[in-house]
């Protein structure tokens, strides 16, 4: 890692990124600013790895959360304050837009500089985080160059053409396919020492790899026949298919707290003030909370601190500005001692999620497995719990509260309850109707603090059943894209045109994207109702 200080200014790539003042289109028409072949790959990996994990945490709390309605900045007015009324504007878009791009440029010229250099092993690695990065852009905006991404003037292009999004999902199964191609041929990087999540084990980035294109093949699965087939495939080849097995192989991204390997919660960045303005929303607070029984979810005392009241309230987000300071009041804030640390490790999948898509392939009948859907559900639950263990040391428990514990009998006890019980749901004492509410709600919930897949998973199936207030903007509707941004529009308006025509709507909040839940089914959950 001693490396770090000196590539930040050589390969003008770095931790300050996440600011994201990159513009993709600046890139295209300038795709040399970094020349290739100035650095080595390896020098690469560093500045993109810690970037990833910081961009994927700053926009969960910037964004994700209050946009799908996990928590809200309800305490003050800042200009991400209203996002959780779906009041999101054009720097927003922006900013989004401008992110997962840079980044995937980043990738890019670690995958040429590698490439240059005949480094198979970091050339895999830079696929993989473009692979991550790309797929978030498709996911937010919807069609989005790809081939011709990053090309610019040298090969005579200045626009480059949009692709459907089929074709870019296409393009990010090949990547990351290609990409384990390149790990098992050549397992040993060709500098150690960098990679702090895997510590160089080629095999546990060859089981990210394919887990995450089973995460992408799940999210099209209700459109593309194939999906499905090609999951069970994986599953069928373990050997030539190896996926995470453990919460210990997920793929997290690890910070020791010292500068330059800080989270985007370093010092300072965020106050204890501002991170405390972030209340979680009554619809977490319902589903991590039985007020009945008293009894609560161990990871409700990791994500969220009791403020002021004796028992767990949340906010909700949407709420009109005249009525923000009544739904404010004792509204569990944001555990700012466990998760505004700067040493708080960031998640860029976890194991849960693939157990969770297990669950719903056999409920479905779209998946044959050895073991039963609540079986996989179950695990995936304590998955779950287990991840959020490393935060207990940072729990701050009310007096009055028991402990918290994330043990083997507080999870039995977490999947017995009516929070998460299987069994209550054909019990009729669940707060879900169905099996297939409670396993995808769960989902939901798993993602939290996860870069922005609670919002991509919620637009796949509409679950959990959202209560939302009549402050909301976008016609109340959650937004079911972000737009192109002013960018976007003002030097590539031709392509872009066409790329709307082909997904059906305007640039706006409205038009759905292929995968998700409305454009499946012609319309939202009619479930979805106003709150106070």
């Amino acid at each position: 890692m001693r490396y770090i200080k000196y590539i930040l200014m050589a390969a003008v790539l770095g931790f300050g990124l996440v600011s994201c003042t990159g513009k993709f289109e600046d890139l295209n028409t300038n795709p040399n600013k970094n020349t290739v072949g100035t650095v080595q790959a390896y020098n690469l990996f560093e500045p993109i790895f810690y970037a990833t994990g910081k961009w994927t945490v700053q926009f969960a709390y910037t964004y994700c959360g209050p946009i799908s309605g996990q928590f809200a900045d309800t305490g003050h007015y800042t200009s991400t304050a209203y996002i959780h009324q779906w009041d999101i504007t054009e720097s927003h878009f922006q900013s989004n837009w401008d992110g997962p791009a840079r980044y995937g440029y980043d990738c890019q010229h670690m995958i040429l500089t590698a490439q240059k250099n005949n480094d198979q092993y970091y050339e895999a690695l830079g696929y993989i985080f473009k692979v991550y990065h790309l797929s978030n852009l498709v996911s937010m905006f919807g069609e989005i160059p790809y081939t011709e991404a990053y090309r610019g003037p040298s090969e005579g292009l200045k626009t480059p053409a949009f692709e459907s999004q089929e074709a870019v999902f296409g393009h990010l199964f090949a990547d990351l396919e290609y990409a384990v191609s390149l790990l098992k041929e050549n397992p040993n990087p060709s500098y150690s020492g960098l990679d702090t999540m895997y510590n160089d084990d080629c095999g546990l980035w060859i089981k990210f790899a394919n887990s995450l294109k089973i995460r992408l093949l799940n999210r099209i699965a209700n459109v593309d026949p194939t999906a499905w087939t090609r999951i069970q495939e994986m599953v069928n080849n373990p050997a030539e298919y190896p996926v995470f097995e453990s919460v210990e192989e997920q793929a997290s991204v690890p910070y020791s707290g010292v500068d330059p390997y800080q989270s985007y919660f370093s010092t300072g960045n965020v106050t204890d003030d501002n991170f405390k303005s972030y209340k979680l929303s009554k619809q977490m607070i319902k589903m991590l909370y039985d007020s009945e029984k008293k009894y609560a979810d161990p990871r409700l005392y990791a994500w969220g601190l009791k403020n002021g009241s004796a028992d767990w309230k949340g906010t909700i987000p949407g709420t009109a500005d005249s009525e923000l300071k009544e739904a404010n009041v004792d509204a569990t804030h944001m555990n700012t001692v466990t998760l505004n640390r700067n040493d708080a490790s960031s998640r860029i999948m976890e194991y849960s999620e693939l157990l969770f898509i297990y669950a719903e392939g056999v409920l479905k009948g779209k998946l044959s497995m050895p073991k039963t859907a609540k079986y996989y559900y179950e695990e995936a639950v304590k998955a779950s719990v287990r991840t959020w263990e490393e935060f207990a040391a940072y729990n701050e428990v009310k007096t009055g509260d028991e402990p918290v514990s994330f043990n083997d009998a507080a999870i039995e006890t977490l999947l017995k309850s009516n929070l998460a019980s299987y069994d209550a749901v054909n019990a009729g004492t669940s707060p879900y109707k169905t099996v297939e509410e409670l396993v995808l709600s769960q989902k939901w919930l798993s993602l939290f603090w996860n870069g922005f897949e609670p919002y991509h998973e919620w637009r796949r199936s509409e679950y959990p059943i959202l209560s939302i207030a009549s402050g909301t903007k976008n016609d109340h509707e959650m937004p079911s894209r972000f737009q192109y941004p002013m960018t976007v529009r003002t030097s590539n308006s031709v392509n872009m045109n066409i790329a709307l025509d082909r997904m059906g709507g305007p640039n706006d909040m409205h038009t759905p994207l292929w995968w998700s839940y409305k454009a499946v089914n012609n319309g939202s959950r009619s479930e979805h109702v106003y709150q106070k």
